[in-house]
């Protein structure tokens, strides 16, 4: 029997007027994937989040096949209409062409690069130069250090091209996991974008590639690994082994980075499958493996780590908090970019907004949609246990004129204009609860095992983008910090990248990263017998 031959078909994605030569039933954003185009993918390509959209602007080159449930439940009426479908659901019936609406772009985007401290210690036998990477799930930071003359010469930072694969750590792994390709290409988009941005900063500088004798890395368990070309996929079920925990070093070209033939790459120590080597580097930085103050560092990105501890020994831990603050499921969350909301106050009697580059509103990052809650929680507006006042009771004339409800009757209230609507909902209040519960159930457990109070805390710790952006007053009323006083609260900024800079520098410190991981006793919060009643009388504010 001759054997049916598979239909080749030809989609472009508009306005970059890339064409990817596909299989006929190909889903659109795989499509997107083989052809470099960064199109979104918070969920992972689940097809919960609403947030890869495209459309077809001209119905003579629809390319898809019809819609389907999923999309008639994620997207408006409206948007069905004017042609708006799924990348992750539409699958691709003949040749065509679509229209990116929701883009994965860096531009504007708000990442943290500096340190709460410099580097005081250098390796005396090392010169050239070499490269330090803070690799978050989110965001990347790359620093070019000078070894000879001891300072950083450049620093770059640029979304993780691996959130065209999902915005958080479990989509990661469920897509790198799902065939060798899929690994072989998250690998692929993390090691040559660094690659790239390292080349950038030595020809910027006049330095010769050839200089870069070393290059550090630092990220969470699962971009260590899938850096490393290694399947994160044991790292996803349960008990949450990872395939390393410390990786030996390697030369880089064994990646595919062809930086130079003699450049090494090191990774700092993992403690835990959600618990990496971007941590260890943040408590070696702070000193908290080495000195006697009582530390709370708390890292609430993409994923949340907590650890507690001292020299003589500390207790962590990991949440799942993250995804909501970067914008993963809220119904008008984005990350921390231009026109993002980012804070949100009470003036001359209205409710105000402020977005990143004062630009008209796009959406709500992390830092506002924490600052909005608290602050309609002390007017009242939602209740303790989170629910909205309904809009026909409500007789504050200052919110009751924002509250209305959706098509499907779900509370929710307009925070900017109606030129540039953006809602707080219903469904978003519930969304931090879980996170901020989470938090909390983490930050208990952790003091329990150290077998102190918060009053015990001699310096709390905030650690990466979002915890040093936002309110912390808005931060201790919805629960992410516990109610201490606020002098001992201190932005550590990027203490992973700091942490990677100095374990470049000095060898001695790079060695002590292993020892600091060490002292870490890990704690799966999920294993706990009263884990879930925990964490239901967390959730009230």
């Amino acid at each position: 029997m001759e054997k049916k031959t598979e239909k080749t078909l030809r989609i472009t994605f508009m306005p970059d007027g890339i064409t990817a030569c596909v299989p006929e039933g190909t889903a659109a954003s795989d499509a997107a994937d083989s052809a470099s185009v960064m199109i979104g993918r918070h969920c992972g390509g689940a097809g919960v989040c609403g947030k890869c959209r495209v459309m077809v602007k001209d119905k003579s080159k629809d390319p898809f096949a019809p819609v389907t449930e999923t999309e008639k439940k994620r997207l408006a009426q409206d948007e069905l209409r004017a042609g708006v479908r799924l990348a992750c659901c539409a699958r691709i019936a003949r040749d065509g062409a679509v229209y990116v609406i929701d883009r994965n772009e860096s531009r504007g985007s708000r990442i943290l690069e500096g340190f709460f401290s410099g580097i005081k210690d250098w390796s005396q036998d090392k010169s050239g130069f070499g490269a330090a990477v803070d690799i978050g799930t989110t965001t990347v930071v790359c620093y070019l250090l000078d070894l000879d003359r001891h300072k950083i010469t450049d620093r770059v930072s640029f979304l993780n091209p691996q959130v065209a694969f999902g915005d958080d750590v479990i989509s990661r792994i469920a897509y790198s996991s799902s065939s060798g390709e899929a690994l072989l290409r998250a690998r692929k988009a993390i090691t040559a974008e660094i690659e790239k941005n390292i080349l950038a900063m030595t020809e910027k500088n006049g330095i010769p590639p050839e200089e870069i004798k070393e290059i550090v890395i630092a990220g969470n368990t699962v971009m260590e690994h899938l850096f490393a070309g290694v399947s994160p996929e044991s790292i996803g079920r349960s008990p949450y082994c990872p395939q390393f925990l410390i990786m030996p070093p390697f030369p880089a070209a064994d990646i595919g980075m062809e930086i130079n033939e003699t450049c090494t790459v090191k990774m700092l120590p993992n403690v835990a499958g959600y618990v990496g080597a971007d941590i260890v580097a943040g408590v070696a930085a702070t000193g908290m493996d080495i000195e006697d103050k009582m530390r709370l560092l708390v890292d609430i990105g993409t994923n949340n780590e907590i650890v507690i501890g001292s020299r003589k020994g500390m207790y962590c831990c990991a949440t799942a908090a993250g995804p909501a603050f970067e914008g993963a499921r809220i119904q008008y969350g984005m990350r921390a970019a231009e026109g993002a909301i980012e804070k949100v106050f009470m003036e001359d009697g209205e409710l105000a907004c402020k977005t990143i580059g004062g630009s008209s509103p796009r959406g709500l990052c992390g830092s506002g949609l924490i600052d909005a809650i608290a602050l309609l929680l002390d007017e009242g507006v939602i209740s303790l246990g989170g629910r909205f006042e309904y809009p026909e009771k409500c007789t504050d004339q200052r919110f009751a004129k924002r509250l209305c409800r959706d098509a499907k009757g779900m509370v929710r209230l307009l925070l900017t204009d109606e030129e540039h609507p953006v809602y707080l909902t219903q469904k978003d209040i519930r969304e931090v609860q879980l996170a901020a519960g989470a938090v909390k159930v983490g930050t208990e457990v952790m003091l329990e095992r150290a077998g102190i109070t918060a009053k015990d805390i001699d310096e709390v710790c905030l650690a990466g983008a979002f915890g040093n952006n936002i309110n912390i007053e808005s931060a201790v009323r919805v629960g992410l910090i516990p109610n201490v006083r606020r002098d001992i609260i201190t932005g550590v900024k990027n203490s992973s990248g700091l942490g990677a800079c100095m374990s470049l520098a000095s060898d001695d410190f790079f060695r002590r990263t292993k020892s600091a991981a060490e002292k870490m006793a890990y704690v799966e919060l999920s294993s706990l017998a009263d884990f879930q009643k925990r964490f239901i009388n967390a959730m009230s504010f």
